[in-house]
């Protein structure tokens, strides 16, 4: 059996290949011309572009199932466009692939930002109300949603998948594009409001596979281990690092304003700003959610935050990222 993945070379989803070549599977993956990849023989490797219709179909061919992961993930509105040609028609080229060529599963990876909010905890019930934030990537993670929906509609097997905040070993990303994990002076004293659901990146990889081989059709999980706030975060990151705790909290007029500093240096640097007005927007609400289904249906046991950010930080430490 072939399996397809795409955006196979990124956080999840190295962690995706490594336990299925574990389990014996033949993988297939299909990257961009740009991004590295240290898989070598152990997997057959297509080059393309997931916005390329040719190309994805030719990925597609002889694969009975597809993890579909390529996604682009930014906060930064300069983005918007590209980020919705790789996040929504990029997905509706995997849909119409599988659909052409027959394909078993689609197992698509989406995000607790295309869920929606609620007053407790939200679940996959819960209808999508973020449209007025005019963030980038929460809208087409939702409208690529649709396009699963889309081609569940035509016949197509599909679970999607809803992680919440990823952490563990190997995310560069993260490191790289947000501050996080950065305990330097004076970000050490900092925190902001708000929080949001964190999962174990494993986690997300068993819930995957148990979308793939129980009989699930049609149904959309969210993944999430934890509901913590921004604080208890960076709390717990600074225990793993063996720093104090942070005890200035960031009010959010003034994020606000050093995200526009932030912006300007960028015009000036070309760079990714770490900070952006799109991700201030994110601190006045509490992205929490209900995991219940998936413990139910996919038989999870969500590992604790602090082992994930322990894992995170050893990594970071042992790579020279910190």
């Amino acid at each position: 059996m072939k399996i397809l993945i795409t955006g196979a070379t990124g956080f999840l989803g190295h962690h995706l290949v490594d336990r299925l070549l574990e389990q014996g599977y033949s993988v297939r993956i299909f990257k961009e011309k740009s991004a590295d990849s240290d898989f070598g023989a152990k997997v057959e490797t297509i080059t393309g572009d997931i916005r390329n219709s040719e190309e994805v179909n030719k990925a597609v061919v002889g694969c009975k199932i597809v993890f579909h992961l390529v996604g682009m993930v930014s906060y930064w509105s300069k983005l918007n466009p590209l980020q919705y040609d790789i996040n929504v028609k990029g997905t509706k080229n995997i849909v119409d692939a599988c659909l052409a060529h027959k394909t078993e599963k689609l197992i698509y990876v989406s995000s607790t930002v295309a869920v929606g909010t609620a007053e407790g905890l939200a679940d996959e019930r819960t209808p999508y109300n973020l449209s007025y934030l005019k963030i980038g990537y929460c809208d087409t993670k939702f409208l690529a949603e649709k396009e699963i929906n889309r081609g569940k509609d035509k016949g197509l097997n599909t679970v999607i998948l809803c992680p919440g905040s990823m952490h563990g070993e190997g995310d560069i990303r993260k490191i790289k594009s947000d501050l996080t994990f950065d305990f330097k002076f004076p970000f050490s004293f900092l925190y902001i409001s708000g929080g949001l659901g964190v999962v174990d990146v494993e986690d997300v990889v068993e819930g995957m596979i148990q979308a793939w081989k129980k009989d699930t059709k049609g149904e959309r999980y969210i993944l999430v281990g934890e509901n913590l706030s921004f604080y208890q975060i960076r709390k717990t990151i600074a225990e793993a690092l063996n720093k104090k705790p942070p005890f200035i909290c960031l009010p959010n007029w003034l994020l606000f304003l050093l995200s526009y500093l932030f912006l300007a240096l960028s015009f000036f640097t070309g760079k990714k700003p770490k900070l952006t007005p799109e991700m201030v927007k994110f601190n006045k609400i509490n992205f929490f959610f209900s995991n219940q289904k998936a413990k139910k249906e996919l038989g999870i046991n969500f590992k604790p935050f602090e082992e994930s950010a322990t894992k995170a930080v050893r990594w970071y430490q042992n790579n020279g990222y910190l």
